[in-house]
């Protein structure tokens, strides 16, 4: 017998209502989808980084490398320095333990302990390559207090602590994070106490995702009471300020205290930010047993792929003429025209942020509609994304054209994290819902 639930209902099938079956399964072969992530994982991407990332003479990682793997000598992004650290402790605790990727961690997050930080635990957020505390380029200003650099370095200390057990991680951790946290309630707090003359900065949904991220990572470091009282205020943020109700849709940007922009970038929506916000807000939910959040998110994931995906994206310059062209970087929530540079371009980390909230959803909520647009994500995505050349990583974006938008493999602004949590988190959900699957149907629609 087959147990199908959707929105709470459960639906019992008798193993010879085939059609039944067959509609629910015959979309995307999960076991299959899952062993090609494993295999662009193990084999296409993380030799690149374990060979070319770490520079042995200033620590940490290198951020700019080529698709040969040179590297480009320049500053380094903490928070790129502590995206690759929380991979490769996230892929040693939940994948394998394997002794290479904990010592890859451990170099990147011994350099973070030394260097990033100040004495307040605050975190900087550009180092240069020996690790000494630089201006941020555009504005040639010493950064302190980032919220996402903060919580990025909190994760990834609280993801090698669960690799080690070494509880000095664990202090750094909930340092870190407090410090971070602290700050980023104080700033807001002053914001929303301004005067409503002076000209208040927009917030970006990146930062409260972050935070709650981290807060996820680290929430066995806390009591369980500690960690709902430190939950509660980011998730209501989310939910309250950046979710626009109307059209149950996460904005990128609003002003203080929820305002709406009507700017280019306060209408803007972008795809993997909302996927991501998505794949965060299905676990907290199942966390907190809030099931009517879980299916919230995983309609928002859908709904942004339904809006994303280019035959549905109105406005947009470049031709339509193949219904397989990728989810858009951005979306207008007015529907007006999208002028950002980039946006014709089509990014690795999107598609795998989605196919991540797709699986998670799916796994925690059977969406009959998941399996549909896990099946053309990942399609689209191993045909454009992978680089067939040996010993390089995949293609962090292409063009309209279908070609690679830069020649560099990681930049300051894109390194491994994406990848990585894309492919891993999405090869666990699906091996989870392969068990699902009844194997005479496997294969059917891939």
């Amino acid at each position: 017998m087959l147990n199908f639930v959707f929105q709470g209902y459960t639906t019992t099938c008798s193993p010879c209502h085939r059609h039944c079956l067959t509609v629910l399964f015959s979309l995307v072969d999960f076991h299959k989808i899952a062993t090609h992530c494993q295999t662009a994982l193990i084999d296409q991407c993380l030799p690149f980084w374990l060979t070319n990332a770490c520079d042995g003479l200033g620590g940490g990682y290198f951020d700019y490398l080529t698709p040969d793997g040179k590297s480009i000598d320049a500053n380094k992004t903490v928070a790129r320095q502590a995206e690759q650290v929380w991979a490769f402790a996230y892929l040693y605790t939940n994948i394998d333990a394997q002794p290479d990727w904990l010592d890859h961690a451990l170099h990147g997050a011994d350099f973070l302990a030394e260097h990033a930080h100040n004495s307040q635990m605050g975190c900087y957020t550009y180092l240069d390559r020996l690790g000494n505390p630089a201006a941020t380029p555009a504005t040639a200003q010493l950064l302190v207090y980032d919220p996402l650099t903060g919580a990025r370095v909190a994760a990834a200390y609280a993801q090698i602590h669960q690799a080690t057990g070494d509880d000095q991680w664990a202090m750094l951790a909930k340092q870190t994070f407090q410090a971070t946290l602290r700050h980023y309630q104080t700033t807001r707090e002053a914001l929303l106490n301004t005067s409503p003359d002076h000209l208040q900065p927009l917030r970006h949904l990146s930062q409260p995702v972050a935070l709650l991220r981290a807060l996820v990572d680290a929430r066995s470091l806390f009591a369980t009471t500690d960690w709902k009282e430190a939950t509660e205020p980011l998730l209501d943020e989310i939910l309250t300020e950046f979710l626009d109700k109307r059209h149950d849709t996460l904005r990128e940007y609003v002003g203080m205290g929820g305002a709406f922009s009507n700017t280019p970038e306060g209408r803007r929506i972008a795809t993997g930010l909302t996927m991501d916000a998505a794949s965060l807000l299905i676990d907290v939910g199942t966390l907190l047993g809030n099931r009517r959040l879980t299916l919230q998110a995983t309609n928002w994931s859908l709904r942004t792929c339904e809006w994303a995906w280019p035959s549905r994206a109105e406005g947009r310059t470049e031709a339509r003429t193949d219904d397989r062209q990728g989810l858009v970087r951005w979306l207008d929530w007015k529907d007006q025209p999208v002028a950002f540079e980039g946006d014709t371009q089509r990014l690795a980390a999107d598609h795998l942020l989605a196919l991540a909230a797709l699986t998670n959803g799916y796994w925690h909520t059977r969406h009959p509609e998941a399996p549909r647009w896990i099946k053309r994500i990942y399609e689209y995505t191993f045909q454009h994304f992978p680089d067939t050349r040996p010993a390089t990583s995949w293609h962090w974006g292409i063009t309209s054209q279908q070609q690679p938008v830069s020649p560099f493999k990681a930049t300051a602004d894109t390194g491994c994290y994406a990848l990585v949590r894309g492919l891993a988190t999405t090869w666990q959900h699906l091996d989870q819902c392969a068990l699902l699957q009844p194997v005479g149907l496997r294969g059917v629609g891939v």
